[in-house]
């Protein structure tokens, strides 16, 4: 059989010239097939090229005069019966021939993988509508955004400025601080990376107290007192960052508690595994810690919780007295959004605040390697529905969905500045303990993982 297909291919390739289109195709597919795709390719693009050059030198009515003129016949119309006159190559219906079968083939299956994207992206659309609402349900509606005047980095990345706010059930935002700063960088690099600034850090804040006595209040107190005046907590926590470490951020997040373990309970209904690590209390080392649980008073004792006097508290180091806490056991364990959320607020052992920064990061880390599982692609869409939705935000909807959720697929980086023990022991301008940091050296730091 082989033998006859070698036979007819060399029999069109003599008389190549004389060929009609089917049986330029039928050649085609024959030089294909026996002598392989890429002398195919090279053949039949220089075909199409000669073809071209002809086609540009000569029209249709000179070409055919030229060949009743030289009474040329094509060897086709002789070995052949029944055949009454030849069929000559239509040179401009060769410049419009479609790519043969194996191109057509590869467009299809791009044809086929692009209308398959499309119909999972308009899924996680419908996903994050769904979480959406159902966000906008529990608060009982929109959570209005702050006015916020960021700008992008000149080399396009995005930075997002993360706030946690100390707000508890029934408490208003012109008295809760920012319980944790982060700045969160989008596009930079391969891997999302984020910045944790320790809330105690002394800065010069714009428009309080005497700048030229150099840092001399709290970062986290920018917060306060922009909620203060006329609700601008957060753009003057963006205003304090750029003064004081010359970052812009182009959009802000702020989340308070029950914001944060709803957002977990509709990420990871089943919970998060995560290794609990404590420092020691007072030099000593505890298996099971005792942790503030602030939603126990709207969300009444969760199994784990114990109510300790203030002489009890006192021993473990809490100042304000007793109440209720947390246990939470040292080691790997599974983690719902509230006991996730008091874990990642703890800093009442030998670390301080330090302490609770590195909590963080491992929670931020460690949600950011779950949300990895394809298994969590839609519900990863339908909790930051949900996160929209209770979170008091200026991101767009559009960026959350093909900018953060595709980002959070490459892992994040994490720095906290300063680092530990990295600073001098000083007061606010109030007499309060705070951190006094080299402002030159992590301002380049800053600078040059977050872009400017």
């Amino acid at each position: 059989m082989k033998d006859n297909r070698q036979k007819r291919f060399e029999y069109l390739k003599a008389n190549k010239a004389y060929l009609s289109e089917r049986e330029k195709q039928e050649y085609y597919e024959l030089l294909q097939e026996l002598k392989g795709f890429q002398a195919f390719e090279e053949e039949y693009l220089a075909d199409m090229e000669e073809e071209r050059t002809v086609s540009e030198s000569l029209s249709f009515e000179s070409r055919s005069r030229a060949r009743r003129s030289t009474g040329a016949k094509s060897p086709l119309t002789s070995g052949r019966q029944g055949r009454k006159k030849t069929e000559t190559p239509n040179v401009a219906d060769s410049e419009t021939e479609e790519v043969p079968r194996k191109p057509k083939k590869k467009k299809s299956w791009l044809k086929r993988i692009f209308f398959a994207l499309l119909a999972l992206l308009l899924v996680m659309v419908g996903f994050f509508i769904y979480g959406y609402q159902r966000g906008i349900s529990r608060e009982g509606g929109a959570i209005k955004a702050e006015q916020f005047h960021g700008a992008g980095n000149s080399d396009g990345s995005v930075n997002i400025l993360l706030l946690g706010a100390d707000q508890r059930p029934g408490q208003s935002s012109d008295v809760a601080h920012s319980d944790s700063i982060m700045v969160l960088n989008i596009g930079r690099s391969g891997k999302m990376q984020l910045v944790s600034f320790m809330r105690d850090t002394l800065v010069n804040i714009p428009g309080v107290g005497d700048a030229s006595q150099g840092p001399n209040m709290k970062l986290n107190a920018a917060f306060t007192i922009g909620e203060q005046n006329e609700n601008q907590g957060v753009e003057l926590v963006r205003q304090t960052l750029q003064q004081n470490f010359g970052i812009n951020a182009k959009y802000y997040a702020v989340v308070d508690f029950s914001s944060f373990a709803t957002v977990i309970d509709s990420l990871f209904p089943g919970g998060v595994q995560i290794d609990a690590k404590f420092s020691t209390i007072n030099g000593q080392k505890f298996d099971e810690v005792p942790v503030p649980d602030d939603l126990a008073e709207t969300e009444g004792m969760a199994p784990n919780d114990r109510e300790l006097s203030a002489e009890e508290a006192a021993a473990l180091g809490y100042p304000d007295g007793g109440g209720i806490f947390m246990m939470i056991k040292q080691g790997p364990q599974r983690m719902n959004g509230r006991t996730l959320l008091n874990y990642a607020r703890f800093r009442h052992d030998d670390q301080g605040d330090f302490g609770r920064v590195q909590r963080q990061q491992q929670v931020l880390e460690t949600l950011t390697s779950k949300v990895k599982n394809p298994l969590t692609l839609f519900t990863g869409a339908s909790a930051l529905g949900t996160a929209r939705a209770v979170t008091m935000t200026n991101l767009p909807n559009t960026f959350l969905l093909t900018k953060v959720l595709p980002a959070m697929f490459g892992g994040v980086e994490t720095t906290t500045i300063p680092d530990d023990n990295d600073w001098q022991a000083a007061y606010d301008m109030y007499g309060g303990s705070g951190l006094l940091i080299d402002m030159n050296k992590y301002s380049a730091k800053a600078k040059d993982i977050l872009g400017q």
